[in-house]
């Protein structure tokens, strides 16, 4: 069977009617709430991390408690040769010279530990800037074939406030969604090998990517399949050679030991934004909410397989489903993952499922702000908030919104009969 076509057309399918739904982003407003909420973003970013770095100068520390730590410490770890180690969390700690931290292991295959490690050989601050920068670059990159050409539009979705939490605890959710955006991007240009090698470099955190091969089986892609496949295997076994067969069995321990954690604990993590969570706190059963969420994975999965099996369905609608159902689709959703709100709203743009009528204006700008807001009132007071009662009505809504487009508009992505 054969791909549906994802090539460039001037019909209501291609790149260029995507591009034309962004004109509404043509006037001082748009560049006013493109490039302010951009440099916001950035500001509160350097100021969180200029307010570490002086923390840690006072008080004689050698890094500072956010999610990043654990990856520095792991990579000096590989580094000194003593890579099973990392799934130690007192030995994580002493790495990292933490004090009264909370419980974060690392639990992360062998591919991305040989690929920070380099940032081991750097002081933990340098090392935090290189990872920001990099992942800033990066999303902005992936970014960029989206924009239609718009500078406004491409600091809008991605440098957007919904990215803040994932900057601010130096996280990987940002590189993740930079290593879809390629893929996707090389999807819809007929770069199928070239998508599949992204796709397989996303198995380095792969939790998030359990709806991508949905994705790809509904419409054919068994090029990008195979190069998917092809590259996955790679990434695992090279740094299996490096760091040896026992590092997977230890993996698998920690994840066990580590989700049983979680479990544990689901109704208090205010952090944690899954619909899963989100019952849980509300004082659903445990074992109830995580089979409603198995349920809402199972729907979320169900959608992305009929829009991107329909050949009408333009990319962009197909893009944004996918966006929309992967953080709903996963029972393990941090906060910083909501970072996914941001390049979703723009496909839903570009695919006509946001528009600018009230309803369409309000979620737009829900998922544009993402946690962002609630971000920086942690750190100007210091007090944690309950991110997923924000988080998961807003995502509810904006996967609601493109299954409706899809329903309303079946045949939105059919291109024009040839003459």
């Amino acid at each position: 069977m054969r791909a549906p076509a994802m090539t460039k057309s001037p019909a209501t399918s291609g790149p260029g009617a995507g591009d034309a739904r962004l004109a509404v982003f043509d006037h001082r407003r748009g560049w006013q709430l493109g490039l302010l909420g951009a440099a916001l973003t950035l500001m509160f970013c350097v100021i969180f991390i200029g307010g570490a770095v002086v923390m840690i100068g006072k008080k004689g520390l050698i890094s500072f408690s956010v999610d990043f730590y654990v990856f520095w410490a792991a990579a000096k770890l590989a580094l000194a040769g003593m890579p099973l180690d990392v799934f130690s969390v007192d030995r994580i700690i002493e790495t990292a010279g933490i004090s009264n931290p909370d419980w974060m292991p690392w639990a992360y295959p062998p591919g991305y530990l040989l690929l920070i490690s380099p940032l081991g050989a750097l002081p933990f601050v340098p090392a935090w800037a290189v990872f920001t920068l990099v992942s800033l670059v990066a999303v902005v990159w992936a970014t960029r074939p989206f924009a239609g050409g718009r500078l406004q539009v491409l600091a809008a979705a991605a440098l957007a406030p919904a990215m803040l939490p994932c900057l601010l605890v130096g996280q990987t959710t940002l590189l993740w969604i930079a290593g879809l955006l390629a893929a996707l991007v090389a999807m819809r240009d007929g770069r199928p090998v070239l998508a599949g090698v992204f796709i397989g470099l996303l198995t380095l955190k792969p939790q998030l990517g359990l709806l991508i091969p949905v994705a790809l089986l509904a419409c054919g892609a068994w090029r990008t399949i195979m190069s998917a496949t092809l590259t996955a295997g790679m990434v695992a076994a090279i740094p299996t050679l490096i760091y040896g067969t026992p590092y997977w069995g230890r993996m698998l321990a920690m994840m066990s030991e580590h989700g049983e954690a979680v479990r544990g604990a689901i109704g208090r993590l205010d952090l944690m934004i899954s619909p899963y969570s989100g019952m849980a706190g509300l004082g659903v059963p445990e074992e109830a909410a995580l089979m409603l969420q198995w349920a809402i994975a199972a729907i979320a999965a169900c959608a992305v397989f009929v829009v991107w099996r329909r050949p009408a369905a333009s990319f962009d609608l197909r893009a944004a489903v996918l966006l929309t159902a992967i953080p709903l689709a996963s029972p393990y959703l941090w906060h910083y993952e909501s970072a996914f709100l941001a390049p979703a709203a723009l496909f839903m743009l570009r695919a006509g499922a946001i528009t600018t009528n009230p309803a369409g204006i309000v979620l737009g700008l829900a998922m544009w702000l993402g946690l962002g807001v609630p971000a920086i009132a942690f750190v100007l007071t210091g007090e944690q908030y309950a991110f997923r009662l924000i988080y998961v009505p807003v995502a509810l809504a904006a996967f609601a919104a493109c299954l409706r487009h899809a329903l309303l508009h079946p045949r939105a992505g059919v291109r024009p009969a040839t003459p």
